[in-house]
Formats: C-alpha cells, structure tokens, sequence
C-alpha cells in the first residue's frame, strides 16, 4: 500500500507480531476520536455547515471506491442505516464501472434510513438485479457469493453501534470472517465498538477498513480488526 502524504504510520501489534498499515488520504491530523466526536463532527457538518448527509455518503462511497477498483467481483452487505447506505452508493459506483457485483441486505430495507431508501432507489433502477435480502431460504446463496468474490464489503454497522451484535447480523459476521478471503470495512468493522476496540459479540475482521475524517480509537486499540486503514476525506470541515 502506497503513502498518500506525510501521515503514514505502522504498527506492531504483540503477541502475534501483527502488522499494518495506516494512510491518511488528504487528511493532515493523526487524532483518533471517538464515537460522539465522530457523531459530533458529522452534526457539525450538516447543521452547522449545510451539508447534506447524502452529499457525505456519496463522498465516502467514492473514497471506498478509490481504495478496491483494482478487483473484479464482490460482495456486498449491508444493513438498512446509514453504513448500508454507503454500501449501496459503493455498489451503484461499482456497477457503473462494470464490475460483477451483488448486494446483500441484511434486515429490513422498508425500516432503512432516508439516504439508504435514495440510494436502494437508485440501485433498483440502475441494476436491481444484484440486490438481495438475506434470509433463511437464501443463505446458501449469500455464503456462495462470499467464497466466490474477490472482495467482501462490509458495510453492516458503523461507529454508532453500542450494543451486542445478535440473530441474522452475528450468523453474517461470522460467515464473511469465515468465507471471504478478502474483506474490507466501511468506517469501522462491524461489532467492534468505536471507543473501546472490543467486539460486540462478534467482530468483522476486515483485511483493509477505510475510515472517513478520522482515525477511529477503536481501531488504534484494536488492530488486529481493522487490518490496513485508510482514513479519508469526504468533506467534514475540522
């Protein structure tokens, strides 16, 4: 992985000599912040600044994109929040550039957030073929396509999750740990908690996370979850 700027940092992570890489994409301040900083800065943005919140998806869709065109065939799972929406803009932008992509959504879309129902809007018109919901009947198939893929996005949960991962969401977690070979994390891996770097029950352990604005604490705490990370610029004013 290539430096972008000054702010390129390694570590070491004992017993296991774990090792990765951390890259700061037009972002000039190694702080690591936590969940309500991380929930504060992006209030801060589009009520203070007027950014709208889809304008910030769009823009962290595109950083992920930047970081996995290289590959050819993914999986992408999603929850109905605002991390599924970031995951059906990566697909939308994945499509367009013809790659084999198939999106899997976990719970309910009629439940999602507003920017998640404009994007699956979107999806529907531009290739509703690829979207699927996750279910007991077709779990097979959401397992197949995780073995089959050459890069697994997770976007499931980001920084807001503080509660233990359970039912259809830790059975998903475990499989892509289990199936993908390689699976990289929107903002945060899901199950891990933002502030602590502890798995809710259950953890994404993503080969490559990309995180937007800041470096997240959870994953200075915890590398071994996150793998390479790569904290981006969307557009957050400091």
């Amino acid at each position: 992985m290539s430096p972008h700027n000054e702010f390129e940092l390694e570590y070491t992570y004992d017993p296991d000599e774990f090792h990765r890489e951390v890259i700061y994409v037009d972002v000039h301040s190694p702080e690591a912040v936590s969940r309500e900083q991380a929930r504060a800065a992006d209030k801060r943005a589009i009520e203070v600044f007027g950014i709208p919140s889809i304008l910030l998806m769009e823009n962290a869709a595109i950083a992920v994109v930047q970081q996995i065109k290289e590959y050819a065939v993914f999986a992408i799972v999603c929850t109905a929040g605002s991390n599924g929406g970031d995951g059906l803009a990566i697909a939308r932008h994945l499509c367009i550039m013809g790659k084999d992509v198939r999106v899997y959504i976990l719970g309910d879309p009629r439940k999602g957030s507003d920017d998640f129902k404009t994007n699956l809007k979107i999806m529907s018109k531009l290739a509703p073929e690829v979207l699927h919901t996750v279910n007991d009947e077709n779990y097979e198939e959401f397992e197949a396509a995780l073995k089959g893929c050459e890069a697994c996005v997770d976007a499931i949960f980001g920084t807001g999750l503080n509660r233990p991962v359970e039912g259809l969401y830790k059975r998903a977690i475990e499989s892509m740990n289990s199936l993908a070979t390689h699976i990289v994390s929107v903002d945060l891996p899901s199950g891990l908690d933002c502030d602590t770097g502890k798995p809710l029950g259950v953890s994404i352990r993503a080969t490559r996370t990309v995180t937007f604005h800041r470096m997240k604490k959870g994953l200075d705490l915890s590398p071994e979850y996150g793998g390479d990370v790569i904290v981006s610029h969307i557009g957050v004013p400091n």
